[in-house]
């Protein structure tokens, strides 16, 4: 089911709700439930994901309805659905942790477990910035860490103040 999964994300990509309230999951079920029914059929979800321009072979619907439809009527409910949506956040959730640690390990140029004023001016340098300067960099640091007196971010600072990103 990993290119199934795959598939959901990109299919569901843009009605996530960005809370989890039950009103937000009903607005985004409704995209999907064309009839109006109260379930989300295997050929709505193909008229979705053309409309989306994508096009999905049988076998890429069969594994969708397989992830989705739990109770196996051929059909996903409101709860099914409710259910796939919380799932997906969670990924995004971990994808967006993973991708923050692999950044900050990018960042980490010395590989000490630190990001400093010297790994960011280095990483600024390659990507183009020679305006940036040393005061500026370590203004950015002294707003992660809260202090003037540390020069370098750990990880878990580099997460907190990236959370707004």
């Amino acid at each position: 089911s990993r290119s199934g999964g795959s598939k959901i994300k990109k299919m569901f990509a843009g009605v996530q709700p960005t809370d989890r309230s039950d009103e937000e999951y009903r607005t985004a079920f409704k995209m999907f439930d064309r009839d109006g029914d109260g379930t989300i059929t295997r050929g709505e979800i193909q008229k979705v994901l053309s409309t989306l321009g994508q096009e999905a072979t049988q076998e890429e619907l069969d594994m969708l309805m397989g992830d989705i439809d739990v109770d196996g009527d051929g059909t996903i409910s409101l709860n099914e659905f409710k259910t796939m949506m919380e799932r997906l956040m969670e990924t995004n959730e971990q994808d967006d942790r993973q991708l923050l640690e692999d950044s900050f390990h990018e960042f980490d140029v010395y590989g000490n477990g630190l990001i400093g004023v010297e790994d960011l001016l280095y990483v600024f340098r390659k990507l183009g910035d020679d305006e940036i300067t040393r005061e500026e960099v370590e203004m950015m640091i002294i707003d992660a860490t809260g202090t003037a007196k540390r020069k370098e971010v750990t990880l878990e600072e580099f997460k907190a103040v990236s959370k707004g990103f």
